[in-house]
């Protein structure tokens, strides 16, 4: 990233956090802001500039001025954060990268999300500065080692997930030996490529439960082709099954 030093705070012109529903959408736009969009739960799909990212929890979308913007979602929650910087000054990142954890940011969007709401006197000062946390971090303290090939794998899990994927597709898709590819994801990720696949699919099938869809339909839209699979999964990632969690309204932090 080549980012110039900033020497003076960026103005911004939007924050917000929401809960994004399956019908919420941005249509086609052409922003003349910057933008950063932090994902805290479930996922979503972006198209910056005509290039696909779909994403979930710990990614954040980033979008320069003049970048054409189109999102739809399934359901998710996300701070949005728009702003513009002082002529002679730019920031560059990846339109979409992985953070992980997200805590330190969550304690930040807290305090910004409380001084921008009640708008007492100086909270823009306040909320500039904490801002300026925010791309502090972003700057300055990478969380994690990105792997090119791991962030690739990834993508095509969430493209693909209703598919019949093995890891042999997966490995397919990003030239890497099966086997390889396997040992390389579960080192970066701490988890199986299979787990991921199924992490996936019940995030999804969380959003579409809360839709009101039934457990049956729900099951074959996430790539399940086994009903008790798919219920024993459910309970196994999610700590109640797909009949409680509808029952209950349970969500998942």
């Amino acid at each position: 990233m080549n980012n110039h030093l900033f020497l003076a705070h960026p103005e911004i012109i939007h924050f917000v956090e929401k809960d994004c529903t399956p019908d919420w959408q941005f249509l086609t736009n052409r922003i003349n802001f910057y933008s950063f969009t932090f994902i805290l739960n479930g996922q979503a799909e972006y198209e910056v500039d005509g290039q696909a990212y779909f994403v979930c929890k710990g990614d954040i979308i980033f979008v320069k001025p003049g970048s054409l913007r189109h999102a739809k979602t399934t359901g998710m929650t996300c701070v949005a954060v728009d702003f513009i910087l002082p002529s002679g000054q730019s920031l560059d990142f990846p339109n979409c990268f992985h953070w992980g954890n997200m805590e330190d940011f969550r304690i930040l969007f807290r305090d910004l999300k409380f001084e921008w709401l009640e708008k007492r006197e100086g909270y823009y000062i306040k909320c500039q500065a904490l801002f300026m946390l925010v791309l502090h971090k972003l700057l300055y303290e990478c969380n994690e080692t990105k792997n090119i090939h791991v962030e690739n794998m990834k993508q095509f899990i969430m493209k693909n997930y209703t598919e019949d994927l093995t890891v042999a597709m997966v490995a397919k898709h990003v030239n890497l030996n099966s086997v390889y590819c396997g040992q390389l994801f579960k080192k970066v990720e701490k988890q199986t490529i299979a787990s991921f696949i199924n992490k996936v699919r019940i995030n999804q099938s969380i959003s579409l439960l809360d839709t009101g869809k039934n457990i049956t339909e729900v099951a074959e839209e996430t790539g399940f082709t086994d009903i008790y699979y798919f219920s024993n999964m459910f309970k196994k990632i999610v700590g109640v099954s797909p009949s409680a969690y509808k029952r209950r309204n349970f969500t998942v932090k």
